[in-house]
């Protein structure tokens, strides 16, 4: 199935499962925060640079939920659990990845930019006695900069009433034409950097793990901390972009503050 074929697959389901999806119910519980973080320059960056970190959640009373939340590429994702169950989850989810473009590499930034990406998908997952699964699949519906199917399994453990830590490991895997865009260097690229030329083919591109933590600390006030690690492997690790320019290890650590409504 070519690129093409996912997108439209993808958006048809996107808008089947939204048309399916059940009224909503009563807004069980609102929270809504924001706040700051760091995050690398672009995919495979040893350079970071400040990130905006909003966060929004509405759990409805029949399971169902709206989330929407920064990335570790230094985005926002954003999806809506349409199923009126409290163990299964699934629905649409969009992604905004931002532009590869006047990064502080001086090589890489004599590269042509890489579009924005906006992410369109789906995912699907499981959660019970505090562990939870999860896979989503997602395509760029804008940019033509591929495609990405993530697996992700993790656990959340309450510590006290106030406070809750989790943990999750994940890998993701990309089709050629994101891992052509984001790690490949053509002929005209290399010229214009000066860095090797380099073919980046499909495959997993990197392994890492999450780590979450809230504690409410006054009333309906919660200070949410994140952090991510991921090792870029496979021919993303193996792109001069990363191996030459760039690091393959991969961070995110941000501090928000939020309201329960």
């Amino acid at each position: 199935m070519n690129g093409e074929a996912i997108k439209k697959l993808l958006l048809t389901v996107l808008l089947a499962v939204t048309v399916a999806a059940q009224p909503a119910m009563a807004v069980e519980k609102l929270e809504l925060g924001f706040g700051l973080g760091a995050a690398p320059d672009y995919e495979g960056s040893e350079d970071y640079v400040p990130v905006l970190l909003p966060y929004a959640r509405a759990d409805l009373d029949s399971g169902q939920f709206l989330r929407l939340q920064g990335n570790r590429l230094g985005g926002i994702d954003f999806r809506a659990n349409v199923l009126p169950d409290d163990i299964w989850r699934f629905g649409p989810m969009l992604g905004y990845i931002p532009e590869r473009d006047d990064v502080d590499n001086n090589q890489v930034d004599r590269m042509q930019k890489v579009d924005t990406s906006v992410m369109v998908g789906i995912f699907w997952g499981i959660e019970f006695d505090g562990w939870a699964a999860e896979i989503e699949a997602q395509q760029d519906a804008v940019g033509g900069n591929g495609f990405l199917l993530t697996l992700d399994v993790g656990y959340k453990i309450p510590i006290n009433y106030q406070l809750m830590v989790g943990f999750s490991v994940f890998t993701t895997y990309a089709d050629g034409d994101y891992m052509n865009n984001y790690f490949s260097v053509d002929r005209g690229d290399s010229q214009r950097s000066g860095l090797d030329q380099y073919d980046a083919d499909s495959g997993f591109k990197d392994v890492g793990f999450w780590l979450t933590g809230r504690y409410n600390f006054y009333g309906y006030w919660n200070v949410l901390a994140v952090g991510s690690y991921s090792r870029l492997i496979g021919d993303a690790a193996d792109s001069p972009i990363v191996d030459d320019e760039g690091d393959p290890n991969q961070f995110l650590l941000g501090l928000m503050l939020s309201y329960d409504f």
